[in-house]
């Protein structure tokens, strides 16, 4: 009966100790893309970022990420190895629910970064950058097992395809990102606190 409880015991200090540095491996890689942006985000100016479609590969040139097209990231960031999603608006933003579903239940990739880019339209700018880890959006949209499931479920019966999306205000992206570059016109390092979840 001991040893069956020391070997719980360091079954569960291993699960501690694994989780802790996969969080150190994510802090890692966000505060690099933090990094990133703030020495960049000066450039994302003028006609070639302000297009609803297609911006994605002028982004890319402007902050040396690799461009990809695929349903769960836009871009890869060769110098920490994260697959990223590139968001653009002004006030908000909608999340395909059939996109997350996918990536809870197994079928997208899970470790990626969002980045929401909010542009300025009369100055034709990105003024801020926020930098969101995925689980948080899926926290945010409140996507279990189950949930997911029912989408994936209801995209399954309709005839052709399902557009199912959650919009989140710019107060939410705030709570959820883990950085948010600010465009001072300049390359300078600035952010808001780093949030983790606790678990």
């Amino acid at each position: 009966m001991i040893k069956v409880l020391r070997s719980q015991n360091s079954l569960q200090k291993e699960k501690h100790i694994f989780n802790f540095l996969n969080k150190m491996v994510k802090i890692n890689k966000l505060i690099r893309i933090q990094d990133r942006l703030s020495k960049n985000i000066h450039k994302l100016t003028g006609d070639k970022i302000i297009p609803k479609n297609a911006y994605e590969k002028n982004i890319c040139e402007h902050l040396g990420w690799k461009l990809f097209d695929d349903r769960h990231y836009d871009a890869y960031c060769i110098d920490n190895d994260t697959f990223i999603e590139m968001k653009k608006g002004q006030s908000s933003m909608h999340f395909d629910m059939i996109r997350y579903s996918q990536i809870v239940l197994g079928f997208g990739k899970k470790d990626t970064v969002t980045v929401f880019f909010r542009w300025n339209k009369a100055k034709k700018e990105v003024v801020e950058a926020f930098v969101i880890d995925t689980e948080r959006i899926i926290e945010f949209l409140n996507i279990d097992v189950q949930k997911a499931k029912q989408c994936l479920a209801i995209q399954r019966g309709v005839p052709r395809q399902l557009n199912m999306l959650a919009s989140a205000t710019l107060t939410d992206l705030r709570s959820m990102a883990s950085f948010v570059v600010k465009n001072l016109h300049k390359p300078k390092k600035t952010f808001i606190k780093l949030k983790i979840n606790k678990q």
